[in-house]
C-alpha cells in the first residue's frame, strides 16, 4: 500500500503544478486511489480506465473528479487543450504489449501521445510512471512522445536497486509558438 500511495504523490511533485484549481488528466486511473493525492492538493482530475469495474469504485460522490470508460490506445475523443496536466500510474507501458487480435503496440501508443497532446493545455506536463518490460518499449514510448511533439526526460528514483527502481517519463507538451514554429520548447521551469 505504501506504493500505492507514494507514485502518485512523486507523479504529482513532477508535474510541477505550483496552484491549486487545476484539471488534471488520471490515464489509467483505475479505482481512482491514484487521483487522492490530486484531490488533497486541491485539484480537479478526469480519470480514464478500461475496466468498467475498477471505475465503479472510483466512482465517489462529493469528490472532485469524474471517471471515464476509455482504450488509452484508440483515439482520445475528449476536448482539446483542456487538461493542464496529466498523470498515469504504471499504465501506459501496456500499450507496448498486443493484448488483443489486431492490436499494433506502436500504433497504439503513436497514437496515446497524439492524443494526449491534443487535450494538455499547451506547455503541461504529463508524468508518466511506469514499468517497461523490455528495452524496446521504452524506446517505442520515446520515439512517439518525441513525434507527437513532447520533449522532456526520464526522471530513475532509486537507480540502483532493482526492486525500488521507479521510472518516470516526465513530457512537456509543445507550446503554442513552438507547435507552430514546427519544434517544441519548454515552459519556465519546465524539464
Amino acid at each position: 500500500a505504501r506504493c500505492r500511495c507514494v507514485l502518485p504523490i512523486r507523479a504529482l511533485h513532477l508535474l510541477d503544478i505550483r496552484q491549486p484549481g487545476a484539471l488534471l488528466l488520471d490515464l489509467g486511473c483505475g479505482t481512482g486511489y491514484s487521483g487522492a493525492p490530486l484531490e488533497r492538493a486541491g485539484h480537479a482530475w478526469v480519470g480514464l480506465d478500461l475496466s468498467e469495474s475498477m471505475l465503479r469504485a472510483a466512482r465517489a460522490p462529493g469528490k472532485r473528479r469524474d471517471v471515464l470508460c476509455a482504450d488509452l490506445g484508440a483515439p482520445l475523443w475528449l476536448r482539446r487543450r483542456v487538461f493542464d496536466g496529466a498523470v498515469s500510474i504504471s499504465a501506459v507501458q501496456w500499450l507496448c504489449h498486443a493484448t488483443a487480435n489486431g492490436h499494433d503496440p506502436a500504433k497504439r501508443v503513436r497514437t496515446f501521445f497524439r492524443g494526449l497532446k491534443a487535450v494538455l493545455v499547451p506547455g503541461a506536463r504529463a508524468v508518466l510512471q511506469l514499468y517497461p518490460e523490455q528495452p524496446e518499449h521504452m524506446g517505442m514510448l520515446r520515439d512517439a512522445a518525441v513525434a507527437a511533439g513532447f520533449s522532456g526526460t526520464l526522471v530513475v528514483d532509486y537507480p540502483r536497486s532493482e526492486r525500488s527502481k521507479k521510472l518516470f517519463l516526465v513530457l512537456t507538451s509543445p507550446n503554442q509558438a513552438a507547435a507552430a514554429a514546427g519544434g517544441s520548447a519548454r515552459r519556465s521551469g519546465g524539464c
